[in-house]
């Protein structure tokens, strides 16, 4: 028999699916409402709340979470299925973190049900490296260099298997979506009205031209032009560098507005923070230290990038001359 209250945590899950499949999903128009509640939490605020352990609650749970992932195909936007879908793995984190006190269990099916393999050492848990690879964060803190590796298998503690687990639910979401179906016009006109709170994104001009950014900046800019989420690391050394290349607070606060996390009161916070503080901008070895380098430009900052390509380009001109 399908233990509901883990259905209910985990919607994403086999068990969920099955439990779903023998009960069918009928989609009232309170569920819709609920489905669309869901969906506009994560649009709005980046989380979906947490239900009630009650069976009529969990099990409008579960057909709450198929409607929502029909509005979120009928929408078709790649900024919301990134967006909605962290906003699940999110929550997913949150259950995780609390069975895993709790009800140890839950977070052991979540991981079998991803096929990664966890094997406990006193207080921390072995993972084979591909496991690890797979599913974890593009951080610096993630980075294999910097991780304990012995006989294939990488050292982790409680809250990166956490934080694995939750990467590995934000990637199944978002990879199952959109859904190609049709849907009935009640889901349609659903899916049109969050459509409808989607930001409008304007591209911010830079100081710099775009020809002379950097290859690294380049790629950052395109990767949150793609909705795809920046390591932290990531979005430091592109704040700072917006900063210094002369943009206003308010333009670079727009650029991370398409980031599938986006938070207007933390990302506005952080710049603030860091334009306060004149922190310095990240030398080519440490951002090849963060996983950000894309290119051998030998300009030892990225700052330094569109001087140093000049100046290459008028000493040969000066060679040639010369000849």
């Amino acid at each position: 028999m399908a233990d509901l209250a883990f259905c209910a945590h985990y919607p994403f899950s086999s068990q969920a699916k099955s439990l779903v499949a023998s009960q069918g999903v009928e989609l009232t128009s309170s569920i819709l409402e609920r489905a669309e509640k869901r969906v506009t939490d994560a649009v709005l605020t980046g989380k979906i709340r947490k239900v009630a352990e009650l069976s009529d609650a969990m099990n409008e749970e579960l057909s709450a979470y198929a409607g929502a992932r029909m509005i979120v195909s009928c929408a078709n936007n790649r900024y919301l299925i990134s967006r909605y879908a962290v906003a699940e793995a999110k929550r997913a984190s949150d259950y995780l973190s609390s069975d895993d006190s709790g009800r140890p269990e839950y977070v052991e099916e979540v991981a079998e049900g991803f096929g990664i393999t966890f094997e406990r050492q006193g207080k921390e848990f072995l993972v084979p490296v591909a496991h690890y690879l797979a599913y974890t964060p593009r951080s610096v803190d993630y980075k294999l260099t910097n991780r304990k590796l012995s006989g294939g298998k990488v050292t982790v503690g409680r809250h990166e298997r956490i934080r694995m687990l939750e990467e590995a639910v934000r990637k199944k979401i978002e990879d199952a979506l959109p859904i190609r179906a049709e849907f009935p016009p009640d889901v349609k006109a659903a899916g049109a009205r969050v459509l409808a709170l989607l930001p409008k994104i304007e591209a911010a001009v830079v100081k710099v031209g775009a020809e002379n950014y950097p290859p690294c900046i380049k790629r950052l800019l395109e990767e949150v032009s793609l909705n795809i989420n920046l390591p932290h690391t990531a979005r430091v050394a592109l704040g700072i560098y917006l900063i210094k290349a002369g943009l206003p607070n308010a333009k670079i606060v727009d650029i991370f507005r398409s980031a599938p996390d986006f938070s207007e009161r933390t990302t506005s916070y952080q710049v603030e923070y860091l334009r306060a503080h004149n922190y310095s901008m990240p030398s080519c070895a440490t951002m090849d230290s963060y996983g950000i380098c894309v290119a051998d430009c030998r300009c030892g900052t990225p700052l330094n990038f569109k001087n140093e390509i000049h100046g290459r380009r008028l000493r040969r001109l000066e060679e040639e001359m010369k000849k």
